[in-house]
Parts: structure tokens; sequence; C-alpha cells
């Protein structure tokens, strides 16, 4: 679209795209003055739009013209929006399996075109985000937390306790063991928020030597012995050796797991208005919610 009546449609489809089948379309000199064009290039657009079949509009004289049908699919087209791009933690267990489902079925339930990609670490899906690789980020309100002062990020949804993981515990190589103690190798994953910070709080005041790992090799470097400790993710073990022993955090770090570690949530850039505000009028998190409840209940079968 090179005409100035092109890029002023683009606009307009980005509005219409906020709005519901029978809404009241805002005045042409309304339009005209928020996108700070002529009355001729708001009718020339629109008329594009309606030509198009991306809309259709019926004027109800002193009452106004009012949308009666809107083709989300052809606004997106034409608001050069053809697929939303998502990143969330690789799905290896039901809890992040469950939530895929949901994000996949709601943007599909709003015809709104979604690709999810799966990257390990809260601070390389942040990466994507600040970056321009992806729309929006699944990470948990602990990585939130450590983010939000820097201002460049906004959070758009969260998705209530227990939606992110279930519970972090301390695994030992040694079934002896009886905590953290002095010279234990403990495997951590900087690229985690989550991990790292667990980690950093159940070591402190202790002589231990860190071991850089990723967190989803963390159980097999355990068990193979390269490590005596790791935090990982109870939800997640189905069979332990009987050698490995399982450790709960301790009352303080229960408390910031619970309230922080166990949400997820999905976080946007503050520069992308328009991808905020489709978002927030066209999905429901609730839906999600429902949808990766019924996952981990067994009662749906996730998206593989």
């Amino acid at each position: 679209m090179l005409h100035l009546y092109g890029s002023t449609a683009v606009d307009l489809a980005k509005k219409i795209l906020l709005q519901n089948e029978g809404s009241r379309l805002a005045p042409i000199r309304q339009l005209a003055s928020e996108f700070n064009t002529g009355l001729g290039t708001i009718q020339t657009a629109l008329k594009m739009l309606v030509d198009e079949k991306a809309i259709k509009l019926e004027s109800f004289g002193k009452k106004g013209t009012f949308i009666t049908e809107i083709d989300e699919k052809k606004l997106l087209s034409i608001a050069d929006l053809n697929t939303i791009i998502g990143s969330m933690p690789v799905t290896y267990s039901l809890t992040y399996q469950g939530l895929e489902t949901g994000l996949v079925r709601a943007f599909h339930q709003s015809e709104i075109p979604l690709i999810v990609t799966f990257l390990r670490g809260a601070k390389n899906r942040l990466h994507f985000l600040r970056t321009g690789r992806c729309d929006f980020t699944i990470i948990s309100r602990l990585s939130w937390e450590e983010e939000k002062e820097k201002n460049d990020l906004k959070l758009l949804f969260n998705f209530g306790p227990y939606s992110n993981v279930g519970e972090h515990v301390l695994l030992f190589a040694n079934k002896d063991a009886e905590g953290i103690t002095d010279g234990l190798k403990v495997g951590v994953d900087p690229s985690s928020h989550d991990s790292f910070q667990l980690t950093l709080e159940a070591c402190s005041g202790k002589s231990v030597e860190f071991v850089e790992i990723s967190y989803g090799e963390a159980y097999a470097k355990l068990v193979s012995g390269e490590i005596d400790c790791t935090i990982w993710d109870i939800g997640t073990i189905q069979d332990l050796p009987d050698n490995v022993k399982i450790i709960h955090l301790s009352e303080k770090n229960r408390s910031l797991h619970k309230n922080h570690n166990t949400e997820a949530v999905m976080v946007v850039h503050t520069d992308s208005d328009f991808i905020e505000n489709l978002i927030r009028s066209k999905i429901n998190p609730a839906v999600i919610m429902d949808i990766q409840r019924q996952v981990v209940q067994g009662e749906l079968r996730p998206i593989l």
C-alpha cells in the first residue's frame, strides 16, 4: 500500500480489529483528527476496507454509522499482521503442555493466527521479546518481579498459582543428605531466573560449588553423579532412583516459590500498543486457565 489512503486503511483496520460487530464507527471528522489526515482520505480508506469485504457498514442517520460485519482475517492481513508470535518454556511438563494448549485454542477461537516458539530460560525468552522476535512471552511472576523495574515491558495477563510449575524441591544424589552442606556441587541454570534465584536462596551461607548446567539436563546430571544437588519441579518427576532424595525448600523459600514462582504471566513490550490491545480485547485468560486445568487433570489431550 503505497498511497496515503493505504496507510490510513492499515490504521483503520487496526482500530476496527479492537471493536465488535454492531459497534458504532467513530465519526469521519474524529477519525481524520485521530489519524492526522483529511476527510477524503478517511472516506477512501473506509471504502477500501468495504471493497475488500473486510467490513460492512450501515448508516442509521443521526445515530451514526455502525459496523455490521467484520472479517478479522482480512483485517489482520490489511493491518499487515498475519501471525502473532509467542514464546514460552519448553513443554517438558503437563503444566506447560496445558498452557500451550490453552494459548493455541484461545487464539484459534478468536481467529487470531498464532505461532508458539519454545525457548529454555526466561532470559532467552525476554531477549527475544525485547529484540522484536516475538510479540509476547510467557515467564514466571518471579521473573517478572526481577524485570519490571526496567519499565520496557508490560504485564498483560497472569494465569494464577501453579500455572507455571507445581512445586520446586531440592534433589540430592545422596539418599542420606539432610540439606545443603559445604562442599556440595550444586547444579544451577543461569538463564533461568527462577532456578537461579531459588538455588542462591537455598545455598545462602554455605560454601558450595555452583556448576553451570541447563535446567532441562539437571535431573540427568544428578543421577549420573556430575552434581550433588539441584532444584527441580517435583511435578515432572515420575520414578526416582533409590539413591536420590527429595527435600522440600525452607519455609522462606517456599513462600517465595508459592507467591511468585508457581504463577505464569504473559508479558508484552511497552511499545506494542496494538498487540497489547488486540490480545486484551480478543483473548480471555480464564479460557486458557480452564484448558490448562483440563490438560493437567487428564480431561483433555494436550496439543503435541
